[in-house]
């Protein structure tokens, strides 16, 4: 008679291997943290190459215990002993070199939002910062807000109005994370303290911010109602407060757009300036890339949203239709196919 307080055994073996990218932020750990959690009922082992606490502190936060590692030839033999039924890669674009040498120890191999080499030999690439150009991808390539998957503190907001009060003076938050190659956190503040307006006007430093913080601080002295929040959680507690947020065209328009509020996105870079996610069709105004910006583009950009009340709810019902929560369901359901070998994907 089988002892009935035996443990359920656990059905599939999923891993997930991390490598941190300074471009991409922190994002590829909470997207970890959040399918991992969904994905309870499986054995899951998470691998994480990185130089800095910050993304590993993120999954210890879920009591996740990621295993660290500092080449990817430790990877085979680490694949050989737990024999996984599904590989899935975030972070850094991969080398082909790095998907061939796990592929004899696992036969559904999956990455999110990797353009390299390896994205080519893998069986499906999930793409949350895709192109509006698809041709030159081959069919295992799928692009998609649905890629994106909404950490859990985004994903019920209790004080989220159908229609924001705005606030007086209207309240600007400037929210350039992942690293903010350019600078464009100062260049949109020097910008913003041109308009001779009443404004509220915050600027978010996350960890990954690599410039001194010094003339920032001169500005934001120089000007009434102008801060700095220096948080982990700073974009989290700035949405419900926020009447216009100007930020980067990475991962961070998709945080945005799950509570909903009007937003200005700039590129950090020549890849970002490729991502289709963030335009007008989902409720933004893009203004293409940072370091070009012109004073009266960013000016013109704000006011529009200021001044035209239709414009701004017309953006908060394009990016609430987006339905953002729902995301992390058919993630699971879809990775699920994928280590019960139920889908129909073949790669090319």
């Amino acid at each position: 008679m089988q002892n009935e307080t035996q443990p359920m055994e656990l059905n599939k073996t999923i891993v997930f291997i991390i490598e941190s990218c300074i471009d991409k932020g922190l994002y590829p750990f909470e997207r970890v943290a959040t399918l991992a959690k969904l994905l309870a009922n499986e054995q899951v082992f998470i691998f994480v190459k990185t130089p800095s606490n910050d993304g590993i502190q993120i999954l210890m936060n879920d009591n996740l215990s990621p295993i660290l590692f500092e080449h990817f030839d430790e990877l085979p033999k680490q694949m050989k002993g737990i024999q996984p039924d599904l590989i899935v890669r975030d972070g850094r674009n991969s080398e082909s070199w790095q998907v061939q040498n796990l592929r004899p120890f696992c036969k559904s191999i999956i990455h999110f939002d990797d353009l390299g080499e390896g994205g080519q030999a893998c069986d499906c690439v999930l793409l949350a910062l895709y192109q509006e150009v698809k041709d030159y991808l081959p069919s295992h390539y799928i692009g998609g807000s649905f890629n994106f998957a909404l950490p859990e503190a985004y994903q019920n907001f209790e004080d989220r109005p159908d229609n924001k009060i705005p606030e007086n003076p209207p309240h600007i938050v400037v929210a350039f994370e992942d690293g903010d190659e350019h600078n464009l956190t100062y260049r949109t503040l020097r910008h913003l303290t041109q308009l001779q307006i009443p404004l509220q006007i915050t600027v978010m430093i996350d960890d990954s911010y690599r410039h001194a913080t010094d003339d920032l601080q001169m500005m934001v002295l120089s000007r009434r109602n102008t801060a700095i929040l220096r948080d982990k959680n700073a974009l989290l507690k700035l949405l419900p407060k926020a009447d216009v947020i100007i930020c980067n065209a990475n991962y961070t328009p998709y945080k945005i757009a799950s509570y909903g509020v009007p937003c200005i996105t700039l590129a950090q870079t020549e890849a970002e300036l490729l991502h289709a996610f963030p335009r007008e069709h989902n409720g933004f105004i893009h203004l293409g890339l940072g370091r070009k910006m012109k004073q009266s583009q960013i000016q013109n950009a704000v006011m529009e949203f200021l001044l035209h009340e239709a414009r701004s709810e017309r953006a908060v019902k394009k990016q609430r239709q987006l339905n953002l929560a729902s995301n992390n369901e058919a993630l699971q359901s879809l990775l699920l196919d994928f280590a019960y070998d139920r889908h129909n994907i073949a790669s090319t």
